[in-house]
């Protein structure tokens, strides 16, 4: 699921807005007012969610118990 960051480029305003997307051309292709000023923001960023590991897949280290 992508990131969308869109950044307003208004003097003075600069705002930041982040959005997800099931797609990045969905969010590229969204049209998105400025909060603070109401101007159109162009999408600056889009980037991918990072899948989270699955630990069961993970391979432990093997340990030696001293009795």
């Amino acid at each position: 699921m992508p990131l969308c960051v869109y950044l307003c480029y208004t003097h003075g305003c600069e705002q930041k807005v982040e959005r997800w997307y099931l797609t990045p051309e969905e969010g590229r292709a969204a049209r998105i007012e400025c909060p603070r000023c109401g101007e159109p923001m162009r999408c600056a960023w889009t980037g991918s969610q990072a899948p989270t590991p699955n630990m069961k897949d993970a391979i432990a280290p093997e340990l030696e118990v001293e009795r």
